[in-house]
């Protein structure tokens, strides 16, 4: 994110209100650029070209939430170690060790093809046009984080404005309600020229070194909780969606295998897109006003300063992590209860009466999701990656306990309210932890540093003591 900070500083030091805006429209498109050009050409897909085919819908849902939960097994890890090599100045092996995540992502995604499709028989086209949608969707996931960990910031948010309008112009070329098989492809195939330019970034900022390289498992044993951490934390979001899609009361089966919740979906999908202000605002202060204090500290500790100077530096921290947090808490508290109010007065378009009080829940839920992904990012700042694990691991057990328990015995009006109170509690503790450990970062840092001495037999300062003490007597 250095090119972003960058970018960002440098709008807002002009001091001028379109500077501000500019810098504002640019960060989100940084945090909710893809997120949205996807989302928006889906839209025109659905509802300009009239896209409705079952094979299809159930393509890109499943499609789209199985290539990222398999991702998170990788990104956190790739996001890692693509860091390190960039501080190291190793520019060559990322591309190749990019390419060597993928080719293991890949195999895992085949495999769950394999499993599945062996339990629910399907046609042979929609199988092979479901899996590649998957691989192609996997691939650009995957080859994003290297086009992202590049100074070429416009180019990446182009090379997903590409993928957009491809997919829509190929989707409707290839397709038609007689061959379904097209409308997937199509998209596949406008998702392959988007991952084929983001594949190019990379190339171009890191050098041509193609290839595949496995070098990366080596840092396995070192990072190994960055492989759950993001693969975590994407089942904890769904894991209330799968327990509703197989629910006998609210679920529905389009297709063998294949379960859907419309009741549950549509309102959930509205309120995941209201978290974008977080996003914004969380790039916004982490890149402009945090890393400075954060930056500050961290030299303190490297220069060897007094230990005066680094509490200081410390303190100012952790008056601009609250202070920061607190804002960005408050811009999305005023956008989802403006979207509230709405929801009350009937005014939010799509949603029915049916619906109005599962995205009631559904907006408070994905507040407090944004809230908890900052928390946790927060966290993975300063590297406390087992705090992160633990963390995820007892929101998806709360979500995943609370969901049978709401889903099953009260119904219709507790939908969401497994996921509201899962990253509430999250929220909660993350905060707490977080704040506790930033308070005493000196120390923690301190006993991080590995001693600079000699191998050898060693006696306590005491138990030497101790033992003149006895030898005098």
């Amino acid at each position: 994110m250095a090119g972003v900070g960058f970018k960002l500083n440098k709008l807002f030091h002009r001091g001028g209100v379109s500077t501000d805006l500019l810098a504002v429209a640019y960060s989100v498109m940084v945090s909710s650029g893809p997120w949205i050009i996807t989302t928006f050409s889906l839209w025109i897909l659905l509802t300009i070209f009239k896209t409705d085919n079952i094979y299809f819908n159930v393509s890109i849902v499943y499609s789209f939430v199985t290539s990222i939960i398999v991702s998170g097994l990788f990104i956190m890890f790739e996001s890692r170690r693509i860091s390190d090599l960039i501080f190291l100045k190793d520019y060559k092996k990322i591309l190749p060790e990019v390419m060597g995540i993928l080719t293991y992502s890949s195999m895992v995604i085949i495999l769950i093809m394999l499993v599945f499709f062996a339990f629910n028989r399907n046609e042979l086209w929609f199988i092979l046009s479901f899996s590649y949608l998957n691989l192609s969707l996997l691939s650009l996931w995957i080859i994003s984080i290297a086009s992202l960990s590049s100074d070429s910031v416009n180019w990446y948010i182009l090379a997903f404005l590409i993928m957009g309008v491809f997919s829509i112009i190929l989707s409707n070329f290839f397709g038609s309600d007689e061959n379904p098989l097209g409308y997937i492809l199509g998209y596949a195939f406008g998702v392959n020229i988007g991952t084929f330019f983001h594949y190019m970034i990379a190339l171009i900022h890191f050098g041509s070194h193609m290839g595949i390289s496995f070098e990366w498992t080596k840092e396995l044993r070192k990072y190994w909780q960055n492989i759950f951490i993001g693969f975590i934390y994407y089942l904890a979001l769904w894991i209330d969606d799968f327990v509703t899609w197989f629910s006998p009361h609210f679920g529905e089966i389009p297709l063998r295998g294949f379960h859907f919740s419309f009741i549950y979906d549509s309102p959930m999908f509205i309120a995941y897109l209201t978290i974008i202000p977080t996003s914004t605002m969380f790039i916004l202060v982490l890149e402009t006003r945090f890393y400075k204090t954060y930056k500050l500290f961290y030299d303190s500790l490297r220069q060897g300063f007094n230990y005066a100077e680094i509490e200081i530096r410390k303190n100012n921290m952790l008056s601009e992590l609250k202070y920061d947090i607190n804002l960005v808490v408050r811009i999305q508290l005023a956008f989802t209860f403006s979207l509230l109010f709405l929801n009350e007065l009937n005014l939010i378009p799509f949603v029915s009466q049916v619906l109005k009080p599962i995205l009631r829940l559904g907006l408070i839920g994905a507040m407090l999701n944004s809230y908890y992904l900052m928390i946790m990012l927060l966290i993975l700042y300063f590297d406390f990656r087992n705090t992160a694990l633990y963390l995820n691991i007892f929101v998806f057990l709360t979500n995943l306990t609370l969901s049978f328990l709401f889903t099953y015995k009260l119904g219709y009006y507790a939908l969401g309210a497994s996921y509201s109170i899962a990253f509430a509690l999250g929220t909660f503790i993350g905060y707490k932890v977080l704040i506790k450990k930033v308070s005493n970062i000196i120390q923690l840092e301190y006993y991080r540093q590995k001693l600079n001495v000699e191998d050898g037999y060693y006696i306590n300062y005491n138990d030497m003591k101790r033992l003149m003490e006895e030898n005098q007597g």
